[in-house]
């Protein structure tokens, strides 16, 4: 009887879609109260019983909306555990052959090379599928040193490659973050039953350390996981620091051990600690906050300084330079590196260096830190900046903050034209006459008008001109009010010359509102006036041409025959002269649809 209903049941399933046998169940579980049947269903089967019974409870709360629960029987997250493991398995038999999936060529002339970020990514989508079960499949697959196992394998598959693949002279595979934080929470689980929990774990991570030269766990990831350990537990791997070689020189600043011993430092000895941060800030500028902090706690300003200087001298990397003051020099221009996540910290270091000034009696230096900060926390945000910059009222602030404030005037006009190698940046653009007229709009505006007057006369009447600033018209021609209306009229001009839309930061909203405010909307038509007379002078020779690909320079004249067709014969008059032989140019134009 036992196996003629295995057998409905099986064809049942054969037979009915996924969604045919959802609506049959919904059915049955209609007629009545199916919880009768739950003893029943222990007999043959106590996982299915247990989880039907939680569907059933579900099912009668009714919620509103669907609930974020994982329902799944035992057998059901096994089968879906093995599934994605036969996935990493099928990656890994990739990992070794020649011509496999990870040997990449870039060309049929070079020698194949081992590609780890290829395998890295390819595993990562896996492990974020495995990382959310593991908790459920742990003790169903009873298996401590799996991901060390497979670490294993993945090292042993990278070393296999061919000697001529030179693969142990490259990078090994580091596994992205989802895949890391597999194996340690794996390791993690299967040290919790040991007496010494953190001693066991950390043992396990030694040992892939120790073992597995072509493959390591993504340092970030790493610290991160030691960090949200249970506190009992990180204490007891911090005394394990103090007596085991195996962490390397703790000194190593961009080593994960000492990155997770200088965390734990923080935690359970807080005189170690800021004694590791003064021994190495000069190598690593970040060190210095705790420090900071903690001579302001103390009341002793002038070692805040002198770290505050110390801390910036690490950051512009100029330990051997003079030392350098919030009231030198923009700081934005001084700095040796940019990292958008360090931004908000270095904001802070010069608001501290703004309320220690205050202690030490600074006018100057308050005034500039609190600028600087300004600035660097978001430098294209000229309401900040010159609201900050008005605020100023007292003469001495003035004097120390008005240099910076010309030095971020050009670093805006720099950006505002993007970065490109051969363009001179100007201390007198029409950006800084914005900036300097947005300062009280009201009295500046007719002098802002004025010299955008006499700018743009100049280049009207000198070609020469034209040629050196073009780069700064064609970014007003985009900023002006009505300058988006030109896509309609010249496209290719829109397209080709003009830079990218205007809009799309902070610093482009900040220039189109500055016009806007100051009415500069009729400039248009003289601007247009100039592009019709002067653009034939940039257009690119093809004679400087890549590979004989004319196309940029078909798209060139396109712009230039929609402003002015007797400018454009002109030049192609001198084309059919200087170039006549370059067929593929002559190509390339009727291709854009050009008379030629």
């Amino acid at each position: 009887m036992k196996k003629a209903k295995h057998y409905l049941g099986r064809l049942i399933v054969e037979s009915l879609t996924t969604d045919q046998i959802a609506s049959l169940l919904d059915v049955l579980f209609s007629t009545g109260d199916m919880n009768r049947y739950v003893d029943r269903l222990k007999k043959v089967d106590p996982d299915m019983a247990e989880t039907v019974s939680k569907v059933l409870k579900m099912g009668s709360d009714k919620p509103r909306e669907p609930v974020a629960v994982r329902l799944a029987s035992d057998q059901r997250t096994i089968e879906y555990w093995n599934s994605l493991w036969g996935h990493w398995d099928s990656l890994l038999f990739e990992v070794g052959d020649e011509e496999g999936k990870y040997a990449v060529q870039e060309a049929h002339w070079e020698s194949p090379y081992f590609d780890p970020y290829v395998l890295a990514s390819d595993l990562e989508g896996i492990a974020l599928d495995m990382l959310g079960l593991i908790d459920d499949v742990y003790d169903l697959v009873d298996d401590p040193d799996l991901f060390y196992g497979a670490l294993e394998e993945i090292d042993s598959n990278i070393s296999s490659y061919p000697e001529w693949m030179a693969v142990e002279h490259g990078e090994g595979c580091t596994l992205e973050k989802n895949a890391t934080r597999c194996v340690l929470k794996w390791l993690w689980l299967s040290s919790q039953k040991d007496a010494r929990p953190g001693k066991a774990f950390l043992d396990k991570v030694f040992e892939i350390e120790d073992h597995c030269n072509m493959v390591d766990l993504d340092k970030n990831e790493s610290v991160d996981f030691f960090e949200e350990l249970p506190r009992e537990v990180c204490r007891e791997i911090y005394e394990c620091f103090k007596h085991d070689d195996r962490v390397g020189n703790l000194d190593n600043v961009y080593s994960r051990w000492h990155k997770i011993h200088h965390l734990y430092e923080n935690r359970f000895d807080s005189g170690a600690y800021l004694e590791t941060c003064r021994k190495h800030l000069a190598g690593n500028w970040q060190y210095g906050r705790p420090l900071i902090d903690d001579a302001i706690n103390r009341g002793d300003y002038q070692e805040a300084e002198s770290l505050l200087e110390k801390a910036f001298s690490s950051y512009l990397g100029r330990e051997d330079k003079a030392t350098w003051y919030p009231e030198t020099s923009l700081l934005l221009d001084e700095r040796r590196y940019y990292h958008e996540d360090s931004k908000e910290d270095v904001s802070m270091l010069l608001e501290s260096w703004a309320s220690v000034s205050k202690k030490l009696g600074s006018r100057r230096r308050i005034a500039a830190s609190e600028f600087q900060g300004v600035i660097f926390r978001a430098p294209e945000d000229w309401d900040a900046v010159i609201g900050n910059y008005k605020k100023h009222k007292n003469h001495e602030e003035k004097k120390a903050i008005e240099p910076l404030f010309a030095h971020w005037q050009t670093e805006m006009a720099r950006r505002s034209v993007g970065h490109v190698m051969d363009t001179t940046v100007l201390s007198d653009t029409w950006i800084h006459w914005l900036i300097e007229a947005e300062l009280d709009i009201t009295r500046k505006r007719a002098w802002f008008m004025k010299k955008l007057d006499i700018w743009l006369a100049d280049l009207k009447k000198d070609g020469d001109v034209f040629v050196q600033q073009w780069l700064w018209l064609a970014r007003l021609t985009k900023d002006l009010p009505e300058g988006s209306k030109l896509k309609r009229k010249y496209p290719a001009f829109f397209k080709i010359i003009l830079p990218e839309d205007s809009g799309a930061s902070l610093l482009g909203k900040a220039r189109c509102s500055g016009l806007r405010k100051m009415g500069a909307g009729p400039c248009l038509s003289t601007a247009m006036d100039v592009w019709k007379d002067h653009l034939r002078h940039i257009v690119p020779d093809p004679e400087h041409s890549h590979k004989s690909d004319y196309t940029r320079h078909a798209q060139w004249m396109k712009a230039l025959y929609e402003l002015s067709h007797d400018a454009y014969d002109l030049v192609l008059a001198q084309w059919h002269e200087k170039h006549k032989r370059r067929r593929n140019l002559w190509r390339d134009m009727k291709s854009a649809g050009l008379a030629v």
